[in-house]
């Protein structure tokens, strides 16, 4: 595994030993995005006002209103913690703006996460990554290769195919795209923020490897982003 271990170990046990609701955004949005989202929504908070809610619920509903006036009136709604603003945030999904369909998510996940905060003395925790997740589960990308650069057989693909989701699914993950080339496999998975990514990988690959030893035992992980065709030909030549 590539990623170092222990990064992944502390961060699960940095989560384990935090009380409270955890949230984790199922959108896949840049890790760049969500802290300008963030960053920006602190700023807002230091010149809220009350009395300009509705001037934002307007101007975010007026077509005649700039892309960036409409992050700011999502920005604002969000810190709100006006439950007409979240259900106004919600609605105006079947309606965005492509270039705001990023930033809208992030400010329904805060609005969210406000009303919380207000009606509840529990903590209130998100989780930021790349590839966010769905429920109380984290997606990650990975990408295992051949030995030696060997070509993958019929067989080798259906075993690939077979034990992966099997040892994934075990751990009550979920598979979302498995993927196999000649000389290199990628998974695209969902599992819970406590289970031990390599050692279920571990598992997969003994199970594989009994019938030819035919995958490497390193691999790569991240929970940042889906590599592209390029990224992962860069990978490959590592």
């Amino acid at each position: 595994m590539k990623a170092d271990d222990d990064v992944f170990k502390k961060f699960q046990q940095s989560l384990v030993g935090i009380q409270g609701r955890f949230y984790i955004l199922e959108a896949s949005i840049p890790v760049e995005k969500q802290v300008d989202f963030f960053h920006f929504s602190e700023e807002l908070r230091g010149i809220y006002a009350e009395d300009d809610l509705e001037f934002h619920k307007q101007r975010l509903l007026d077509i005649s209103s700039s892309i960036e006036d409409k992050k700011y009136s999502m920005s604002f709604l969000a810190i709100s913690g006006d439950v007409k603003s979240f259900r106004l945030l919600e609605n105006y999904l079947q309606s965005c703006e492509p270039d705001l369909f990023d930033w809208l998510k992030l400010s329904i996940l805060q609005a969210k996460i406000t009303l919380e905060s207000k009606f509840s003395d529990e903590k209130q925790v998100f989780i930021s990554t790349g590839l966010g997740g769905k429920g109380d589960m984290l997606r990650f990308f990975s990408l295992f290769r051949s030995k030696q650069e060997i070509l993958f057989s019929h067989y080798q693909v259906g075993l690939i195919e077979k034990e992966f989701p099997f040892f994934v699914e075990d751990k009550d993950g979920i598979i979302e795209e498995l993927k196999v080339f000649d000389k290199y496999f990628t998974v695209l998975f969902l599992v819970k923020i406590d289970v031990d990514i390599k050692t279920m990988f571990d598992k997969a690959l003994t199970e594989c490897n009994q019938y030819g030893d035919f995958i490497r035992h390193s691999f790569t992980i991240t929970n940042i982003k889906k590599y592209t065709d390029e990224e992962i030909r860069e990978e490959l030549k590592k």
